[in-house]
């Protein structure tokens, strides 16, 4: 039982590798734009993707299943928070900068560990 997984070349964090974690298990690596057949435990195993601080949705993936990785929705909130609080700062002097620094960090950081970085899609499901 093995499924096949798929790194897209456009996906954020191009030079290291993501960890491939089954049913909460480190099985292996996957470089960018990689193909990869990756041996399954079990029926039903649930699967998920590392890298540093961030991390995927978990997906239930089966014998013969496809799965491609993307950028979640993690990195759009995190581009976002990025355009609103640059011009923010730049206007800003004082202690205030390092006020309004201290809070995008620190949204920054929530934004990691609350949201998906990554995105797990299963590109055809395998035949009952």
């Amino acid at each position: 039982m093995t499924i096949t997984l798929t790194r897209s070349p456009e996906v954020n964090g191009s030079l290291i590798k993501f960890k491939v974690w089954l049913n909460n298990e480190h099985v292996t690596k996957i470089a960018l734009g990689e193909e990869k057949e990756v041996p399954l435990p079990k029926e039903n195993s649930v699967i998920q993707i590392k890298q540093l601080s961030g991390k995927s949705n978990t997906l239930t993936v089966n014998d013969g299943d496809h799965v491609e990785i993307c950028n979640g929705t993690g990195l759009r909130w995190m581009i976002l928070l990025a355009i609103l609080f640059v011009p923010i700062v730049t206007i800003l002097d004082g202690p205030t900068i390092l006020i309004s620094l201290f809070i995008a960090i620190i949204c920054f950081f929530v934004l990691l560990i609350k949201t998906d970085t990554f995105n797990l899609t299963k590109i055809n499901e395998s035949a009952p």
